[in-house]
């Protein structure tokens, strides 16, 4: 079975930066991919690219394994968009904006009611089918503006930052309808700033950095390639001198804990320091390895260093 989306070699400069440097991926039928990475990493610009609303430098992307470049009118109608900023039409109701967009995207009157019966449960509208848009509350527009993206024969679904501002009943609404959706085996490329999801979501992660794939995976195999638990010690005063690889910051000491050590050993070694003994510790962390941490151990690496 073809990717239901394969990018080949993908570069794009704007002027003289370069903000894709040569991304390959593919993402399988009814997977959700968690795309993850710093602003500024190219993730929008990837995103317009897959979607066919901008073109690359140089690469390819393969939808179902035909080109877009060239069936962009065929394969376009394979893919639905909900981009981070809001887009509904304030004045209609739900109803009427889901409707509206069904028949923008080409379906008949009998699939617009199909496309309706099915949209609705899945991201829990079925109560405000007849409330404008414009008074909805932040988390509800959300839904609304997620749900549009699937009024449409569309087999993949783009979903950048869906849940920004959204209370968490409409956060976990979302969240779960991007796990039917997947079940159903439709293709998910999301994109989120709040890594918890990632893990609700059993999405595969792929993290872009400095305009390349660093790293992919399932979070768990993100969490034990990547991350690492630390200790943070907490001082009043003085911060105590001569305990190596502990970093300084403000009045806090903080180490992360190499991959054979457990923190407990390594607060133990520092707590029978007698620098540490003769200073006024007032608290201690232990931060146990998760995609947090991995992320900010992404975040460090050198751009030459690519999976």
């Amino acid at each position: 079975m073809s990717a239901a989306i394969q990018l080949i070699n993908i570069r794009k400069s704007f002027k003289k930066k370069q903000v894709l440097r040569g991304v390959t991926l593919a993402i399988q039928p009814g997977e959700v991919l968690g795309l993850l990475g710093p602003n500024g990493a190219g993730k929008s610009t990837l995103i317009k690219i897959m979607t066919g609303l901008l073109a690359p430098d140089g690469g390819d992307v393969k939808i179902f394994g035909r080109s877009l470049a060239k069936n962009k009118r065929l394969l376009r109608q394979s893919l639905g968009l909900a981009p981070q900023a809001i887009a509904v039409y304030p004045q209609l109701t739900v109803a009427q904006n889901l409707r509206s967009f069904g028949t923008i995207n080409g379906l008949s009157g009998r699939q617009v009611q199909t496309k309706y019966d099915q949209v609705l449960p899945i991201f829990g509208l079925q109560d405000m089918q007849t409330e404008k848009a414009a008074d909805l509350s932040g988390g509800q527009k959300r839904r609304l503006h997620s749900a549009i993206a699937l009024m449409g024969p569309a087999k993949i679904i783009f979903l950048d930052e869906p849940t920004v501002g959204a209370d968490v009943d409409s956060r976990n609404r979302i969240i779960a309808a991007v796990r039917h959706l997947s079940d159903q085996g439709i293709t998910v490329v999301y994109t989120t700033h709040y890594l918890a999801e990632m893990a609700a979501l059993h999405a595969r992660i792929a993290f872009l950095n400095h305009g390349v794939i660093q790293a992919t995976g399932s979070t768990e195999s993100i969490i034990r390639q990547y991350a690492h638990p630390a200790v943070t010690l907490s001082f009043k005063g003085r911060l105590p001198a001569g305990l190596p690889g502990w970093e300084k910051d403000a009045n806090h000491l903080r180490v992360s804990v190499p991959a054979a050590t457990s923190p407990a050993q390594l607060l133990q070694t520092a707590l029978t320091n007698p620098a540490v003994r003769d200073a006024q510790l007032t608290d201690v962390q232990i931060t146990q390895a998760d995609l947090e941490s991995a992320y900010h151990t992404l975040l460090e690496r050198d751009a030459t260093h690519v999976d």
